[in-house]
């Protein structure tokens, strides 16, 4: 079977809001203002905080571009070996969702992201590379439906996937760096206790996306 060479924009959209949810998972979010305010320091103006989410964003791409090549080399191997593996991965998409409805823990690696002693922007960046890595661990069942969502749709499709999932994940980066920076602590508590419910709602979205990718296999056989 032939991979697909066009762009999915519904998959894109998916990859960049679950990117968005990833970073309120319960695990995620916690800390995540502590960490911004280390890195802010003295100099918690808007624009820094702005400017330095951006870098963060930057790091976090830098980290899920090499991701996505690894995804779209695997799925040039897979492809060739699963005829059915868009049948497949909407299958596991769909387990992968409800697993994360239901707050079913899978075995991974976990870290936690350390602080760098480099501060300024290149610590902004470099935290975005660390927290990008801890990230895979803490949303263990998003990421591993991402890019099982990844390798089937082409080369072009896995590096985008990723780059709009990285750049998901840099919407609350940024929002949270502008909340901490003018000290809007109450919203910030207000998120952290809706983390939950966020996570939930990232499932159901995973589940929707399998459904949909079962769907797309269906409409080709009618052709």
């Amino acid at each position: 079977m032939c991979r697909k060479m066009g762009v999915d924009f519904a998959g894109l959209f998916l990859a960049f809001t679950a990117g968005i949810l990833t970073i309120f998972a319960p695990c995620s979010y916690t800390l995540l203002p502590g960490y911004i305010s280390y890195y802010l320091g003295q100099d918690s103006s808007l624009s820094r905080a702005v400017t330095g989410s951006i870098i963060c964003t930057l790091g976090l791409m830098t980290v899920y571009s090499f991701i996505g090549l690894i995804s779209s080399a695997l799925g040039t191997v897979l492809n060739q070996l699963i005829p059915l593996l868009n049948v497949l991965s909407g299958i596991i998409l769909i387990i992968l969702g409800f697993a994360t409805i239901r707050e079913v823990n899978i075995p991974y690696l976990q870290f936690s992201p350390s602080l760098s002693n480099r501060k300024g922007y290149t610590g902004f960046y470099l935290f975005g590379l660390i927290y990008g890595l801890a990230g895979i661990g803490c949303s263990a069942t998003v990421f591993i439906s991402i890019f099982v969502y990844s390798i089937q749709g082409g080369f072009l499709n896995s590096i985008l996937t990723f780059l709009l999932y990285a750049a998901g994940m840099g919407v609350p980066l940024m929002i949270t760096s502008i909340l901490v920076s003018q000290t809007k602590d109450m919203i910030i508590d207000n998120i952290r206790n809706s983390t939950l419910w966020m996570h939930k709602f990232t499932g159901t979205i995973l589940v929707i996306a399998g459904l949909y990718m079962l769907y797309k296999y269906y409409q080709t056989l009618l052709v």
